[in-house]
């Protein structure tokens, strides 16, 4: 087991207790709504929302950057 995986793990488990201890409903607004949702709903949404956002921009940056070079590249034959 490579240190990458390690610390996903403990991450993991760090997670799953802190969901674990607030199981709670909790009062919610947003824009112009107000709910009640649990505290656990609200941390395993907002998790998936930073792993979807954590992905999503590196990709995003990625092209960016090979868009950059390719633009160079063209500048570079004229």
């Amino acid at each position: 087991m490579n240190f990458k995986s390690i610390i996903i793990l403990l991450l993991l488990g760090l997670f799953i207790i802190t969901c674990l201890q607030n199981i709670e409903n909790v009062s919610m607004s947003l824009l112009f709504w107000k709910f009640e949702i649990s505290k656990l709903l609200l941390l395993i949404l907002t998790l998936i929302a930073g792993i979807v956002i954590g992905m999503i921009i590196p990709e995003v940056l990625k092209k960016a950057k090979e868009e950059k070079d390719q633009e160079k590249k063209q500048a570079a034959v004229k």
